[in-house]
C-alpha cells in the first residue's frame, strides 16, 4: 500500500468515530428516537451556529473565550515552568518539603474556588483569567519538575566533562531532554482550561460561551445550547492540537539534545527555526493578547453601559424554538 493510501486510511480509521456519533446525532431525533426538542439535529444545530456566526454574535463569543483560555494558560506556564524548573533541579529539598501542601492544592476542586476568586478579585476578567491559571497551573508545574528531575544523568556528566557552562547545560541538554514531558502538562493544563472557563463564564460574565450557553439555557433556545457546548470542545480540541504540532515540531531538538538555530550548527545537531520565525510566532501571540484583551474590555464596557442593546446582541432575546 502507497503512503497516501495507508495516510488515507489511518485518517478514516481516527475520524470515523466523529462521524458515526455525528449521523447518530443527525438521525436520531429526525426519527423520533429521542425528543427533538431536547435534542435538535446536528443540522439544525449547524444552522444555528451559522445565523449567530452572521451576524457577530458566535464570532464575538469565540473570541472572548479564546483570549481568557490562552491569557490563562500562558499565565500558567510563564509561572509554572520556571518555578516547576527549580523545583525540579535546584531546590530539590524544598520541593519534597513543598511536596505535601502541592498535591493538596492540585487537588481541591476548582469549582469550588470560584466564589474565593470571586471575592478577590470580583467578576471582571482577572477572576477569569486567575481560575483558569490556577487550574492549568498544576499540571504545568508538576510534569515540569517530573521532566527536568527525570533527565539522563548520563547526558548531564558528558556534557560537564566537556566544559559545558551551567546556563548551556540547562539550555542544550535538561531542556530539550525534558520538552516532550512539559508539553504533555501543557496538553493537560489547555484541556483542563476550557472545563473550568465555562464555568467561571457562567458567573458575573457578559460574554464567552459559556456564558452563551447558560444564557441560552435560561432562554430555552436549545439549538444555540449544542452550538456553544460544540465550539468549547472545538476550540478545546484545536488549542490541544496547536501544542503538540509544536511539540513535534520541536522533536529533533531533544532527540538531539541540543539547540541550533538558523543555517548554521555542528552535524547531526537539532535545528530549531531562526530567529525571524520564533519572533513572528511570539509576536502573534502578544499581537493576539493585547488586541483579544482591547475587544474583551470594549464588549464589557459595552455590555455595562448599554444593558438592554447588550442584552439584545449578546443572545438574551431570541425567537422561541419550535417543538
Amino acid at each position: 500500500m502507497s503512503v497516501t493510501g495507508e495516510s488515507l486510511r489511518r485518517f478514516l480509521l481516527r475520524w470515523s468515530g466523529v462521524a458515526v456519533f455525528l449521523a447518530a446525532w443527525e438521525v436520531a431525533p429526525r426519527l423520533d428516537w429521542i425528543d427533538p426538542y431536547f435534542v435538535p439535529p446536528f443540522s439544525t444545530v449547524l444552522r444555528e451556529a451559522g445565523v449567530m456566526f452572521r451576524d457577530g454574535t458566535l464570532g464575538m463569543h469565540l473570541v472572548v473565550s479564546l483570549w481568557r483560555a490562552v491569557a490563562g494558560l500562558l499565565t500558567a506556564i510563564l509561572i509554572g515552568m520556571p518555578v516547576g524548573f527549580l523545583l525540579g533541579r535546584r531546590l530539590v529539598g524544598v520541593e519534597q518539603a513543598l511536596r505535601p501542601i502541592l498535591t493538596v492544592l492540585s487537588q481541591v476542586n476548582p469549582f469550588s474556588l470560584l466564589p474565593v476568586f470571586l471575592l478577590f478579585f470580583g467578576i471582571g476578567e482577572t477572576a477569569k483569567v486567575a481560575v483558569v491559571s490556577w487550574v492549568s497551573l498544576w499540571p504545568v508545574m508538576s510534569f515540569t519538575i517530573t521532566a527536568t528531575r527525570n533527565v539522563d544523568p548520563a547526558q548531564i556528566r558528558t556534557a560537564l566533562s566537556m566544559g559545558i557552562s551551567r546556563l548551556d547545560l540547562y539550555c542544550k541538554v535538561v531542556l530539550p531532554a525534558a520538552l516532550p514531558t512539559i508539553f504533555t502538562g501543557m496538553r493537560v493544563g489547555a484541556g483542563l482550561t476550557f472545563l473550568i472557563l465555562v464555568a467561571a463564564e457562567m458567573l458575573g460574565s457578559s460574554a464567552g460561551l459559556g456564558y452563551l450557553v447558560h444564557n441560552s439555557a435560561m432562554n430555552y433556545l436549545i439549538p444555540r445550547i449544542y452550538a456553544g457546548a460544540t465550539f468549547i470542545v472545538v476550540l478545546g480540541f484545536l488549542l490541544n492540537r496547536l501544542l503538540l504540532h509544536v511539540e513535534r515540531r520541536l522533536s529533533g531538538v531533544w532527540e538531539a539534545g541540543a539547540f541550533v538555530t538558523g543555517p548554521a550548527g555542528p552535524a547531526g545537531a537539532a535545528r530549531l527555526p531562526g530567529p525571524a520565525v520564533s519572533v513572528a510566532a511570539l509576536g502573534a501571540v502578544l499581537i493576539f493578547i493585547v488586541f483579544g484583551g482591547l475587544e474583551v474590555s470594549r464588549i464589557n464596557r459595552e455590555a455595562a453601559s448599554y444593558p438592554s442593546e447588550a442584552l439584545k446582541h449578546f443572545g438574551h432575546i431570541g425567537q422561541p424554538v419550535d417543538r
